[in-house]
């Protein structure tokens, strides 16, 4: 996968949403390939949160490992932030080289407009996020049929969980369409998620650890 797949942020302002708002909490998540084989792992930590769901800046600072448990960016973490302007997110890399390294270890969607009230049968707006390295234009993320499906308890490495699984459509600058399975929990947000390509088989597969 692209940079362009990679980016994600909170709804920010409503009180135990569908996100981590604990500042310095760090995620984890393990990533298997579409066979089952451990591709690596990512771990998210939120810096950084200002602001509410019409105007904030969110920064995070991730970390990428192989199936080797090796750094695949170097020493330092991969940092970049998001902003939500009247409603409208935008996200900026700083570090293009690390950014190109990790497109393959990120989990994708867009959290930031996902609303407190879900329910089993709600269709959510479509969105798009605007992507820029430094202050350049390069790409826009867009998410399409966006549609709550169901709600199951899920068991993952990091524990037992109620979920809510939300289900779209996304298109990249230069990769997609995929189809998309996120399972969210209140107060962490993604649990699960499985990425699946055009021709319906898995891309990708999240879990958190920790």
């Amino acid at each position: 996968m692209l940079l362009t797949l990679v980016l994600f942020c909170f709804n920010v302002g409503a009180q135990e949403g569908y996100y981590n708002t604990t500042v310095g909490k760090t995620l984890k998540w393990s990533i298997h390939d579409g066979d089952g084989n451990l591709f690596g792992y990512c771990h998210e930590k939120l810096v950084n949160l200002d602001g509410d769901a019409e105007n904030a800046r969110i920064d995070y600072s991730y970390s990428f490992y192989d199936s080797d448990n090796q750094s695949v960016i170097g020493s330092k973490p991969f940092d970049f932030y998001v902003t939500i302007a009247d409603g409208k997110t935008s996200a900026y890399v700083n570090n293009v080289a690390k950014a190109r390294k990790s497109g393959d270890y990120m989990p994708v969607g867009d959290l930031s407009s996902i609303p407190d009230n879900l329910a089993v049968g709600k269709n959510l707006r479509d969105t798009e996020i605007k992507v820029k390295v430094l202050t350049v234009f390069t790409a826009t993320n867009i998410y399409n049929n966006r549609r709550v499906t169901a709600e199951e308890h899920i068991e993952v490495p990091a524990g037992s969980f109620e979920c809510f699984l939300i289900e779209d459509d996304e298109f990249f600058t230069g990769a997609g369409p995929f189809h998309v399975k996120t399972w969210v929990a209140r107060g962490i947000g993604i649990v699960k998620q499985i990425i699946y390509k055009k021709d319906g088989s898995v891309n990708q597969i999240f879990e958190l650890i920790k």
